[in-house]
């Protein structure tokens, strides 16, 4: 589905949910692309999370059919938080939480995201384990799909999102600041890191199918990309 007025459906999940939640709800954040320049139209879903009071279950199941009809709308199931939560896991999930304080806006309650403390060795630990567990997930799933182009295609695309809060933790860790567009984070990324990120740029075209690789030209460009992305774990390891 094409999304042609974002800020009207900003307004509707902020609606949806206050009519849910209640006095429950503390506060709605959508991160991502549809709060940057990267926004595309057609391709672009939106990102939401949600700040609850507490996350029983029982809460969470009365959300269960604003989900569904949003869903047709392009907007993601809600990442559902409470304070507590989010406090007691930025040794675990700093890099998640540190993509959405990078690009976020908050449509409903307190920004808590603004201020939030990032541990950089918490950040280069998590770097670290990412790039090494793509890579193992990367070669193997290449192995189980030679010959399927296809299979190739969204291997580079699904891969590539992952990678670009790996870069803004990279750049958070040298304490520069995070630019808000896809593009200039692998740029700047590249540049601390001494690394050419050419394909990081064709990967980022891929996914935005604004080129179109086929057959041994294809199967070049993941074994590159492969490299690359090791390169990068062999560096984030010693950061």
């Amino acid at each position: 589905m094409k999304i042609k007025d974002k800020q009207k459906i900003f307004t509707e999940i902020v609606e949806k949910y206050r009519a849910v939640f209640g006095e429950k709800l503390v506060s709605i954040h959508i991160y991502g692309s549809a709060v940057t320049q990267d926004f595309n139209p057609k391709l672009s879903d939106i990102n939401v999370a949600i700040i609850l009071e507490n996350l029983k279950l029982s809460n969470l199941v009365l959300a269960k059919g604003v989900i569904k009809r949003l869903r047709k709308r392009d907007v993601f199931t809600p990442l559902f938080l409470s304070k507590q939560y989010i406090e007691s896991s930025l040794d675990t999930f700093p890099i998640e939480f540190l993509n959405i304080k990078s690009s976020h806006k908050t449509v409903y309650g307190q920004d808590f995201f603004e201020n939030l403390k990032i541990n950089s060795d918490y950040l280069r630990l998590q770097a670290e384990r990412e790039l090494k567990g793509k890579l193992l997930t990367l070669r193997l799933a290449f192995l189980e799909s030679i010959g399927n182009l296809r299979v190739i295609r969204s291997l580079i695309s699904s891969s590539f999102s992952s990678f670009i809060p790996v870069m803004k933790a990279i750049i958070f860790i040298k304490n520069q600041e995070i630019p808000e567009r896809t593009v200039d984070v692998i740029k700047k990324a590249s540049d601390i890191l001494n690394i050419d990120f050419t394909v990081f740029l064709q990967a980022y075209d891929i996914k935005n199918r604004k080129v179109k690789m086929k057959g041994e030209q294809l199967v070049e460009f993941f074994e590159r990309y492969v490299k690359v992305v090791d390169q990068v774990s062999e560096i984030v390891d010693k950061l």
